[in-house]
């Protein structure tokens, strides 16, 4: 099984992975491709969370096959899987029993940024990210320093996003951004009043009129915006 330093993994990375720089870093460390039951694989961290049409996968794989095998790790009898959801989730759809994998062997604490960084070359949503960040520091307790250290991401600038998920992933950010633009600034004439720098931006949601990824969209700019 193939040993996977993540010291060795980022080192090899001048700039931002691609999907086949990651594989040829794979395959340096002799990685091992075979099926295993899905059945017995499992997920800690989806990162894509907001990609929910699976069609276009669900064709490609059955017009092709599967392209490319997911990545895993073993932990005990079973697998954690650290890049390959989406392949898992149509696999299911399609009622398949099993599925190719790459088999590779890593500390169970490098485990927590692997599924980050074997898909950073596709830029994840800020939301995601936010969300992926919440779950190092609520649920794993990871300080800022280490993910500062491990994923070069400056948790300060995400924070604010940082929201109670019920269910609905946009319409729960969508509630909380609106709550913290209530908290923060001022209504003026029906708009929220931001002030950045010397800069004023105003602007006037309609809550009953626009839908939940307009909503985001608009949240995603006055983050982008605030962190100028």
């Amino acid at each position: 099984m193939a040993k996977l330093n993540l010291d060795t993994f980022k080192s090899n990375a001048k700039q931002t992975l691609t999907k086949q720089e990651t594989q040829g870093i794979f395959k340096e460390h002799h990685n091992i491709q075979e099926r295993v039951d899905i059945s017995d694989i499992f997920s800690n961290i989806n990162i894509r969370i907001l990609d929910s049409n699976l069609q276009t996968l669900k064709h490609s794989i059955e017009t092709l096959g599967q392209l490319e095998p997911i990545t895993v790790h073993r932990v005990g009898e079973r697998y954690e899987v650290l890049d390959g959801n989406r392949r898992i989730a149509v696999a299911k759809i399609l009622n398949q029993k099993d599925i190719a994998v790459n088999i590779i062997r890593t500390e169970d604490d490098n485990a927590l940024f692997l599924p980050y960084i074997l898909n950073s070359f596709q830029g994840f949503d800020v939301i995601e990210t936010a969300i992926y960040l919440q779950k190092l520091k609520r649920e794993y307790n990871v300080s800022n320093e280490v993910i500062l250290e491990k994923l070069g991401l400056h948790v300060e600038k995400y924070s604010d996003l940082f929201c109670e998920l019920k269910g609905d992933v946009l319409k729960d950010f969508n509630a909380h951004y609106n709550a913290l633009l209530h908290k923060y600034f001022k209504l003026k004439d029906g708009a929220f009043d931001i002030e950045k720098n010397g800069v004023n931006l105003k602007i006037a949601i309609d809550t009953d009129v626009a839908d939940d990824v307009s909503q985001a969209e608009v949240y995603r700019l006055i983050h982008k915006l605030s962190n100028l």
